[in-house]
């Protein structure tokens, strides 16, 4: 063993560390200073950081290989600058082949965005069984952790993927998904169920700050007035110069801007309105053009990357059904902020719904389930865009004015029983005719019709309500093909791309395969991040179903009224869980940002996987009266929710929620609530909500028998006081190392404050007021207890 040498604290604030390569990666916290630069002149704070970018510059250029350290300069603490061939090593029991060989091994490109060791691995195979065993033995190798983990920068950087929690499940994500910036890389990895965790297959993210979001408003310039002598024509000049950069003159449409309307367009739009104004409120009035071509535009920036069921490549508005017109207007003004607008629009959009639907009930042909293939004609065509007219007003309603929410729940039952009795949900088309148009017809359907199967599973997660569309109602349908191809806009960029995915799977093979111990995505047909999103929406819809199921099950007394599901389901979906995980990490477009280029679906699937690594364990859907809309009446319930029951499985959920709550403090919580609402999805907000629910509820359980408080429980808890002292919020401790009960409830009601705060800002969905609001109540109700308790 190698003695023990006394390092100094850090110069500015004085924190003691036990290594010094710890004290100088936390004095660099303060400095902001890359000591380790490459002879291209970039700078990094890292080593591993400038290994990786090596061995990219390696591959790309061909100037190196990925262990040629050769001319880098090192800068370290005291400004003394050396060149080196080689990097030392400073961790414990690891050397310079080692260091080599583990970087030669890693390949960024195909890095594993869920580390498998972050957390421990499980086995792949059905029959595992859980038990007292997948607690962690006594590890003198670990006592680093246990010594220094509440010191450990976990906020900052990326992740040395050896985190030995061998109890907790499996593993986990990408810097989104797993624990970011745990500096312990001079920890042995840990064994589990006799197998060695490959850490060279693993590589971190890029400690780089996350890019600015893609706002995307009017991408014109302000016109320059010409230079003449005459007013007059300076005067004519300058407005058709203004007039020809408007967005929506009347020129020809540019690509990939559906909001571009001409004068005919909008005459044509006209017309229809004229066609069904008997059918519309009598206090509904048009707006001009350019206010259509407003709210057109807020609704395809905003809302559209987490509704990609119009193909914009080939799409017209003045084509479109005034329904699907009125709806697509009404989102776009709740994005605007004009939100009576948006209501107006969409009672005239739920007019012209009804409608629809009444006269094909009397006709008798809407409910005429239809078992071949029929090609799309015009009554087809409408049949398809009043749901998705029905899609629309559904989410705007969910997340929208309060007062729109029994009628939103009506259409989302009209829309299920509309899918169901029209025969829609049995049909799908996969022809391999090579035709685009024939392509974007059947894609577009398909994607329709698992937005309203998972819009209506969105229901069920924050108004605990049963599902509208099963799992096996949508099993025969072909998961939807990469954004890559639906954004493509022409045929012969389409074609070039579609050779690439030469297979794909209906919802009932990919989601069985889930469960199976053959290899994700046989065949070289790995799936979309679309198709990904769906199928963890069909675990979550098994996870409550089950829980429905086990409605009636005995609760023991000492468990605190809580319960769990049983054992067998639980493993089954642990696995279930980590092969949807590998199956996310090899999607054809994982989105790892709200902002990502291929867009937000890959990151709205991340946290529908926290809400159901959460709901496994934890019912917590029962227990929270969102549907009231009343912050006292929900804060009411949250108090009186049980509390999860204690097993080794929960640590998976308690470390995904922890870092969940951890990206916003990790960005700056001032940031993300005042710049980032109009990216972030409102599933991410009500994801952190049942996060930091959770695990409120989680620190009043330990806090109930604080003495009984195992060595994981306390690392997880040190990581807990870590993300709050990283927002200056982590409450006083008494002793080092050591959490009394008040301080446990007391972390609680501190990461309820956290997420109010995180929700702080100006938001487009009311909704969000509604969680912040009640979290605030949430929070003083537990304070108050809390004191009360203190005085007696």
């Amino acid at each position: 063993m190698r003695p023990r040498i006394e390092v100094a604290p850090c110069k500015f604030c004085r924190r003691r560390f036990a290594r010094r390569e710890h004290l100088l990666r936390h004095e660099r916290t303060h400095t902001r200073e890359k000591p380790f630069h490459c002879r291209c002149g970039k700078s990094f704070t890292r080593r591993d950081l400038l290994s990786r970018h090596l061995k990219r510059e390696g591959d790309s250029s061909g100037h190196g290989e990925a262990g040629n350290y050769s001319g880098l300069l090192l800068v370290d603490n005291d400004n003394n600058t050396t060149e080196t061939t080689h990097l030392d090593s400073e961790l414990d029991g690891s050397t310079n082949t080692e260091s080599t060989h583990s970087l030669q091994q890693g390949d960024l490109s195909n890095q594993s965005i869920f580390p498998a060791h972050v957390v421990g691995q499980i086995q792949d195979s059905e029959d595992m069984h859980v038990s007292r065993s997948m607690l962690p033995p006594p590890d003198t190798s670990h006592s680093f952790l246990e010594e220094n983990l509440e010191d450990l920068n976990i906020l900052w950087g990326s992740i040395d993927t050896s985190f030995p929690l061998e109890g907790l499940g499996f593993g986990l994500a990408n810097d989104l998904i797993s624990l970011p910036g745990l500096d312990i890389s001079g920890l042995t990895p840990s064994r589990v169920s006799g197998q060695s965790i490959d850490t060279s297959s693993h590589q971190t993210v890029a400690d780089s700050p996350p890019s600015d979001d893609d706002a995307s408003l009017s991408n014109f310039q302000l016109p320059s007035l010409p230079r003449n002598d005459d007013n007059s024509q300076d005067v004519e000049s300058a407005l058709q110069h203004f007039e020809s950069s408007r967005p929506n003159s009347s020129r020809e449409h540019e690509p990939h801007c559906p909001w571009r309307i001409s004068n005919e367009d909008y005459q044509s739009i006209l017309k229809q309105i004229d066609h069904v104004r008997p059918n519309l409120p009598n206090s509904f009035t048009v707006p001009s053009k350019y206010v259509f071509c407003r709210y057109i535009e807020g609704f395809f920036t905003g809302s559209h990357g987490h509704l990609p069921f119009l193909h914009i490549s080939s799409l017209s508005i003045a084509n479109l059904s005034p329904p699907l017109i009125f709806a697509i207007v009404a989102m776009g003004a709740q994005y605007r902020f004009e939100r009576e607008r948006a209501v107006r629009f969409y009672k005239a959009s739920r007019s012209l719904i009804d409608h629809h639907i009444s006269l094909y009930a009397q006709s008798n042909s809407l409910y005429t389930p239809r078992s071949h293939v029929e090609s799309m004609d015009s009554t087809e065509k409408t049949h398809f865009e009043v749901l998705q007219a029905q899609i629309i007003l559904t989410t705007l309603g969910t997340w929208g004015n309060h007062d729109l929410l029994h009628d939103t729940l009506g259409i989302a039952s009209q829309m299920s029983l509309y899918l169901r009795d029209s025969g829609l949900l049995l049909r799908d088309c996969h022809s391999n005719d090579g035709s685009w148009s024939t392509w974007i017809q059947e894609e577009g359907q398909r994607r329709t019709k698992f937005i309203a199967y998972m819009i209506c599973n969105i229901q069920t997660i924050l108004y605990n309500m049963p599902p509208k569309i099963l799992n096996s109602e949508v099993s025969s349908l072909y998961l939807p093909w990469p954004e890559e191809l639906w954004r493509a806009s022409s045929a012969s960029e389409w074609k070039s791309l579609r050779s690439k995915w030469p297979h794909c799977v209906s919802f009932g093979n990919g989601y069985s395969q889930l469960f199976h111990n053959n290899p994700i995505h046989q065949n070289n047909s790995s799936l979309s991040s679309f198709g990904n999103l769906v199928l963890i929406h069909g675990l979550f819809q098994n996870i409550y179903l089950a829980w429905e199921a086990s409605f009636c099950m005995p609760v023991s007394p000492e468990d605190d009224q809580s319960s769990s599901l049983p054992v067998e389901f639980l493993t089954r979906f642990h696995t279930a869980l980590r092969r949807w995980q590998k199956s996310w990490e090899r999607s054809t477009d994982p989105s790892i940002t709200p902002s990502s280029p291929k867009g937000p679906l890959g990151f709205n699937a991340t946290a529908i996987f926290r809400i159901a690594c959460i709901r496994l364990h934890f019912n917590l859907g029962p227990h929270r009266g969102l549907e009231t809309g009343d912050p006292v009446a929900i804060a009411s319930a949250f108090c009186n929710a049980p509390r999860p029951a204690q097993t080794p499985q929960i640590y998976h959920a308690i470390l995904q929620s922890i870092h969940a709550l951890s990206i916003p403090v990790r960005l700056g919580v001032e940031y993300v609530a005042r710049t980032q609402t109009l990216t972030w999805s409102t599933i991410h907000s009500l994801s952190n909500l049942e996060c930091a629910l959770f695990l409120c509820k989680w620190l009043e359980k330990l806090a109930s028998r604080p003495t009984h408080i195992h060595r994981d429980t306390l690392r997880l808890l040190r990581i807990i006081n870590s993300v709050l002292r990283e927002a200056d919020m982590a409450p006083p401790s008494d002793r080092a190392g050591e959490f009394g009960a008040e301080q446990l409830r007391r972390m609680g009601v501190t990461l309820v404050r956290l997420l109010s705060e995180i929700l702080n800002g100006g938001h487009v969905f009311e909704m969000m007021q509604v969680f912040r609001d009640s979290l605030r109540t949430y929070a003083t109700l537990l304070e108050n207890d809390l004191d009360f308790d203190t005085t007696e």
